[in-house]
């Protein structure tokens, strides 16, 4: 039993140091030929930059979607002389709605102050113009809009109900069109990772090709000969990944003041969100996954042309 166990000890640290001079063989060739490995990373992070980008993208806008105020509020236009009770009377029966979670009564004054200063026309005098109650009704968030509009238009004292929603469905489709474009690019741009990294792996092999050759004359195994260049695609997977996380953070930093700018203007405030913890993670496994992969067929078909 203890020699299966010390055979199992020496089995695991001749792993060990196997993998730990493969290890340190990729990190010495990436030095050797630092232009050639920090140009290969740089079209890498350039490569990830443009989906991550539109992703980070995509979520912004889907924040400023979620945190729109009324995204979904319906505009209830009362009588002319409905008259303040009355509004506050129509306004606490539809609140006992069980699909409507607020109502809020405008007063024609203040429609009128948010006209004018929307129009311009608060720097003129316009006179006295009637103006009716109109009721802010918000919905809950599952509920038809459109049967709950109509039912409303059959409700006591109300003239008019106005649901303009159409640009909420542009925006739903704008973000249907970003998903869709991130997860093509992202395809795409992983392929590209797949061929930069196996055709910088191929060149890499035709240049120590005698030193491969004699490798295997002295009995080295495929697996001996492959394992520092899976190493060195997975060094430059995840120097492209860290970089093209880095690069959306600069950008977004830069973006930072002119956006807060652009939303003060519609007396908003806005957070941009950056690419998360999270994030880099998932793009560390899978550009370190695609990394190996493309050295992995690189030298395979390598390893068959030469055929030592």
């Amino acid at each position: 039993m203890s020699r299966m166990s010390e055979r199992g000890g020496g089995d695991l640290r001749a792993w060990a140091r196997r993998h730990g001079y493969s290890l340190l063989s990729s990190v010495g060739t990436l030095v050797r030929n630092p232009l050639t490995s920090a140009l290969t990373i740089i079209v890498l992070a350039i490569a990830l930059t443009l989906p991550l980008g539109l992703n980070t993208a995509l979520v912004n806008l889907e924040a400023v979607h979620d945190n729109l105020d009324r995204l979904d509020s319906i505009s209830v236009f009362l009588e002319l002389d409905a008259g303040e009770d009355g509004a506050r009377r129509v306004a606490s029966q539809l609140s006992s709605w069980r699909n409507i979670l607020a109502v809020d009564p405008v007063s024609p004054e203040t429609g009128m102050r948010e006209l004018a200063g929307a129009t311009g026309l608060d720097r003129f005098e316009v006179g006295d113009v009637p103006l009716p109650w109109v009721l802010e009704v918000t919905p809950n968030s599952t509920v038809d809009i459109a049967e709950l509009a109509e039912r409303l238009r059959r409700a006591e004292r109300v003239d008019m109900v106005v649901v303009d929603l159409d640009w909420v469905r542009r925006l739903d489709a704008i973000l249907g069109v970003f998903s869709r474009l991130v997860i093509l690019l992202a395809a795409l741009f992983a392929a590209s990772v797949l061929f930069v990294i196996s055709n910088n792996i191929r060149t890499e092999i035709q240049r120590r090709r005698e030193e491969i050759e004699i490798l295997a004359l002295v009995g080295a195994t495929p697996g001996y000969i492959r394992r520092p260049f899976l190493y060195s695609g997975l060094w430059m997977g995840l120097g492209g990944a860290l970089l093209a996380w880095l690069a959306v953070h600069a950008g977004l930093w830069m973006l930072k003041g002119p956006v807060e700018a652009l939303a003060a203007t519609y007396g908003a405030s806005a957070e941009l969100t950056a690419p998360s913890v999270q994030m880099l993670g998932l793009m560390l496994t899978g550009s370190g996954v695609l990394g190996i992969l493309g050295a992995w067929v690189a030298v395979s078909r390598q390893l068959a042309r030469i055929n030592p």
